[in-house]
This record gives C-alpha cells, structure tokens and sequence, in this order.
C-alpha cells in the first residue's frame, strides 16, 4: 500500500471492527454474568410481560433495560441482547475516544497511538463481558465530549444541538450525564482564543439550548407516562439517608466510629478527630479508586510523561476534556463523602480523559529513542507495554467459577413443589430457575430466614466467612442436612442444605 493510501485510511474504521471482535471475544470466554446483570435482566423481562410502567417501578432507571428487553425482539435472549448493545456502545466508546484525540493532532502516529490507547485500556475493557448501563453512559458521553469538542472549535451550532441530544441520552442511563450537560458549556468561559463577550454570547446559547432541549424532553417523556422530576426526586431520596448521616452522625455512631478507629480506651480522648481521621482516610481511597480507573501501566507511564513534560501542550483545545475531568472528580468527591464508599467503574470519564495523554507520551518517547543506541531497547519496551495492556484487559485469570452452574443445576433438579429454594446467590438463582425474584437476593442471609423456612425446602448457599459462621451457629446447624456441596474436591464454595427438623 503506497504512502498517499495510507493517509487516506480512517484508522477510526479499523479500530471499531477491532472493537466488535475483542467484544465477542470478551463474551466467549467470559465465565458468569456480573451481579448486576440480573437486575437489568429482570427488570427487561417485567418490561416485555408487563409494560413499561411496572417495569420503571421495580428498577427507576430502567432505559437500559427498556433496550436489552426490545432487542431481545429480534428473537435473541435477553443476555444476548444486552452483549449486543454493549458491544455497540463499545464501538461508540472507541470512535468517539479516537475523535477527540483526532480533534486535539490528527497526524497519524498520534490517532494510531490512540487507537492503541482505547482498545488496550486495561480498566475500561474489563467491563466487555459485563451487563452494566455505565457502559451506554461512556459512549454517549464521549461522543457527547466529541461534539462539544467540535462547538468549541468551530462555534457552529449544529455541534451544539448533537452533543445536547447525546448527553439526553446518556443522562436515560445515569444521571449524573445532566451535570456534564449543565456544566461542560462553562468551558467556553475559558477559551482565549475569542472575546470573553463572544464566549458569554456562546455560553448563552448553549444554556439555553440545553433548556429547550431538557423541556421538549421532559414534554416526550410524559407522552409515555414519565416524570423525569418525579424519577429524579426518587433518585436522591435514596441517598437523603447517607446525606443525613455524613453531615449529623448520631452520637452512637460517633462512638463506635471511634472505638473501631482507635479503640475503646483511646477513643475516650481521641472521639473529637474521628470526623479528620475519617476525611483524610477517604482522601486514600479516592486516590486508589483513581488510580484503579487509570489502571497501573497507564498511570505511571502518565506520571513519567508529566516529569518529561511530554503531554499535550495545547491547553485551549484541551478545556472541553478538562471540565469532563473536573465534573468526574467532583462526583467522585460527592458521591465517596456521602455514601464512604467507590466502584473504579464511576470514574472511568475521569480516567479516559486523562488517558488522551497518552498517545502524546508515548509519541514523544518514539522520537527521543529513534536513532539512538535506545532504539531497540525502547521499541521492546512499548510492544511489552501495550501487550501486557491486553492481557490485563482481555485475558482471565481468576478461578473458574463453574461451580455456580453446577450448584444451581443441581438446585433444579432437586427442588420439588411445594417446597421452595432459599439462596444467597443471584446465579444460583437465576439458573436454577427456582426463585422468581432473582435478582432481589441478598448476599448475607440470617438465622430468622433459615428458622423461617419450611421443612423440605432447599437453601444453597454460596461459602465465605460470614456464612461459615452463621452455619455454625447453634440455633441454626440442627436444622440443616448438607446433600451436596461444590466443587466436590478441594474447598468448598458452595454448600446445599434441606431444612428439616431435628
């Protein structure tokens, strides 16, 4: 292929074929759904039996399930629609990160890299052969980003209405898509390139885009019976409780906070600092989380490329991707404060904007290496690099979880009318086909629902710590006969039991 071909290929193309094949792969090789997937399951199954109200009424944000449960038209099941989707929004992710990356230097080394960059991403990839809606939320909000990119370079509006319409429809998987829409337009404030009052002018138009386009929406979605008001009160009422208490914690919990922290005795005078203590512990937590989302290779190649001063330096074009940055952090901020607690999955914007830097690292360190006594050395160690990176991504080498399948075959077989099944394992539930509200177990079952339940019935349980202990507890071990546990040899990781009276 002659040089003038080459510059005509749009690398983009490529990379989402790529994209599709690693997601079939993720999918083949896979080993058990995630435990989310079964809500989105469920909550798809009560959309296609009973309508989109009921279904809105077991799950709030039920858009992608709405989706998984209308693809499954097509005559597939409903997992298999869910990896379709995926794989699509997967497609979008890789596009959209390649765009922008394209938008900031589009010589072909830079958007190759980036290409690289996207489909090797150790973090983002490991979600593949997941059912999650943070993944529709990703791709819309990227190409969103891209967009907005594109507003921001150009001013014409057109780019303006594209990126309103693709973060409406990230905010139908998770709403925090409404704060990238409401605050990503500031960013225009800050490009000074233009006039401010040209920006104030563009900033202008953008809010009140943005308002006419939440208002139509919410006028469409009442045309189906639903209040995104309604929904979205509904959504932070479930988390007033951890507000309330990250602002006031009762005197109790101050107390048991400090006697875990410092213990008994020394809590007594050090009880004042718990609130400190619990702050600056929190800070660790959101820097790991960070760090996990970046993902271990990608981080500290980021860092040598800070110290070498190697990232982009075109900060006026980057203004876009640093408010995504700044707007991810904020949530994460908000979010650990409130609930103590983080999934690296929530900061996976944060961790793709930063890893637009990427490609101009490792660029820079191709031209330092070329010609010098470092060549070789340096061109192994980028190839080791991005292999160890799809490796990470793409490649399992955690323990077979076969066992769950077997469990719950055996639960089938076993469980006859009128006696029911007890188990604290969605995909002993769900496979068994034996408890109708699958994805409404719960991980810790307790003595009262064990003592609760009627001789014959079946209770499979999945083994870990908290378990073995409530199995050995006196009220509860008489009523129990072990008839199977799995594997078979070695350890056990799951333990079937028929309630009987003693």
């Amino acid at each position: 292929m002659n040089s003038s071909n080459w510059q005509n290929i749009d690398i983009r193309l490529f990379a989402v074929a790529a994209s599709l094949l690693l997601s079939v792969f993720s999918v083949l090789t896979s080993d058990m759904p995630n435990d989310d997937a079964y809500t989105y399951v469920r909550t798809a199954d009560i959309f296609l039996d009973q309508g989109l109200a009921a279904a809105i009424s077991h799950y709030t944000w039920a858009a992608y399930s709405i989706l998984i449960g209308l693809v499954s038209m097509l005559g597939i099941s409903l997992f298999t629609a869910a990896f379709v989707i995926n794989s699509l929004f997967y497609a979008l992710i890789v596009y959209s990160f390649i765009s922008i990356v394209q938008s900031i230097d589009d010589s072909k080394i830079i958007v190759s890299l980036g290409a690289a960059t996207v489909l090797f991403f150790p973090e983002l990839n490991e979600y593949r052969d997941m059912v999650v809606r943070d993944i529709g939320f990703w791709g819309l909000a990227l190409f969103g980003l891209w967009q907005f990119l594109q507003y921001y370079q150009s001013r014409e509006l057109k780019y303006g209405v594209y990126f309103c319409i693709a973060l409406g429809l990230a905010a139908l998987f998770r709403s925090e898509a409404i704060l990238y829409l409401a605050l990503t337009p500031f960013a225009l404030l800050f490009d000074a390139r233009n006039e401010v009052s040209s920006n104030r002018k563009n900033l202008l138009q953008m809010l009140l885009l943005i308002l006419g386009f939440a208002l139509a929406g919410s006028l469409v979605l009442r045309t189906f019976g639903i209040n995104i008001f309604s929904l979205l009160m509904e959504f932070v009422s479930v988390y007033q409780p951890f507000l309330v208490n990250a602002i006031s914690p009762s005197e109790s919990e101050v107390t048991a906070m400090g006697n875990a922290i410092f213990g008994e005795y020394a809590s007594t005078f050090s009880r004042q600092y718990v609130t400190a203590v619990i702050a600056l512990g929190l800070l660790v937590v959101l820097f790991m989380n960070v760090f996990y989302a970046i993902s271990g290779p990608y981080f500290w190649m980021l860092v040598y490329g800070w110290h070498k001063n190697y990232l982009s330096g075109k900060h006026q074009q980057l203004m876009p991707v640093l408010a995504y940055f700044l707007i991810n952090l904020l949530i994460l901020v908000v979010f650990l404060y409130i609930t103590r607690y983080l999934s690296s999955r929530y900061g996976v914007i944060l961790a793709l904007m930063v890893a637009m830097q990427l490609p101009f690292v490792v660029r820079h360190i191709i031209e330092k290496i070329r010609g010098s006594q470092w060549e070789r050395f340096g061109t192994y160690f980028l190839v080791l690099f991005f292999t160890y990176c799809a490796i990470d991504s793409y490649i399992s080498f955690g323990k077979s979880k076969r066992w769950l399948l077997d469990t719950a075959s055996y639960v089938s077989e076993t469980a006859q009318a009128p006696n029911t099944v007890l188990t604290n394992n969605h995909t002993i539930a769900y496979y068994s086909g034996q408890v109708e509200e699958y994805d409404e177990v719960l991980r810790m079952l307790t003595v009262d629902e064990i003592m609760q339940s009627n001789v014959g019935d079946i209770i499979a349980i999945e083994i870990f710590y908290e378990m073995t202990l409530l199995l050995d507890e006196p009220a509860v071990t008489p009523y129990l006969e072990q008839i199977a546990r799995f594997p078979a040899e070695g350890e056990a990781r799951a333990a079937i039991y028929r309630r009987i009276n003693p």
